[in-house]
């Protein structure tokens, strides 16, 4: 049974662990697999509320494994089972290094963690390059430890901004300096990460019990159906005009006001004392 992603649950919260410390938790395709699949045993269990990511030892994920995806020559690299370009043709695009098939599968677990409909949170204990700091992005929020270092590697690799990354960077900071971070590929310190609102706060110590704090906050005192319907308008926003904005969230609203959790908030709110939600 590996051992390189850990998956636990308690108190409502999902917790999924990079594992490879000697590595520096770098990303296999093996691994890319089960972390999706544990993305979606959080998502569909009932008595999940919340997911938390993070990493073991001194870092968060450095990316990707490259020794273990395939050896850098000289030679473009190929996707296995395609022909070789004739001298005036483009090379075949490289799907990660994992091959078409496996691609299109894990291009559908990318957005898992936006699709849940439970509050994403990553922890982010150390290193997150590449598809690190990718990973980091797909999650409604980001802890971060103060000495956490960020960077988007791939101007320096010769390859686009991957994964939606440009996509979710212009969002969380702007055009500007999603430009600034892409092309140039440096280092992001944990103090301008929190500054430009990459990362929501930076931590001297104790990080992931802030995260896993938190994330229990959000289990016990905020109704699921509301924050599965929020983390929705919320990841839409940017997309949608003011008028579908509020049209939608008003017949959200009707629909919640007939669920038992909305009586039971609206109660405990009047009484005085935590709610107890039920579900979705």
């Amino acid at each position: 049974m590996s051992t390189d992603l850990l998956y636990s649950v308690e108190q409502r919260v999902a917790t999924i662990t990079f594992n490879r410390p000697e590595k520096m938790n770098a990303i296999s395709p093996a691994m890319l697999e089960r972390f999706f699949a544990r993305v979606a045993d959080a998502a569909a269990d009932p008595e999940v509320r919340a997911i938390v990511v993070t990493g073991a030892g001194r870092a968060f994920c450095a990316g990707v494994d490259l020794g273990g995806v395939m050896d850098l020559d000289d030679e473009a690299p190929s996707v296995p089972g395609t022909p070789t370009p004739a001298a005036d043709q483009p090379p075949p695009q490289w799907d990660d290094g994992v091959g078409p098939a496996l691609a299109r599968q894990f291009a559908a677990g990318w957005s898992g963690l936006i699709r849940a409909r439970k509050p994403t949170i990553a922890a982010v204990n150390g290193a997150a390059y590449g598809w690190g700091a990718i990973f980091a992005l797909h999650c409604d929020l980001r802890f971060a430890a103060r000495s956490a270092v960020m960077n988007f590697t791939f101007a320096r690799l010769g390859v686009p901004a991957e994964k939606a990354s440009a996509w979710l960077l212009t969002r969380l900071v702007g055009p500007a300096r999603s430009a600034d971070l892409l092309y140039t590929a440096r280092r992001i310190e944990m103090a301008e990460a929190e500054r430009i609102g990459l990362v929501n706060s930076v931590h001297d110590d104790a990080l992931l019990a802030h995260a896993m704090a938190y994330a229990r906050q959000l289990a016990e005192h905020s109704a699921p159906r509301s924050l599965a319907a929020m983390k929705a308008q919320i990841w839409m926003a940017l997309d949608e005009s003011y008028d579908d904005a509020y049209l939608k969230a008003d017949d959200e609203q009707a629909r919640c006001m007939r669920t038992q959790d909305f009586k039971e908030g609206f109660t405990s709110y009047m009484e005085k004392r935590a709610p107890s939600f039920t579900g979705y």
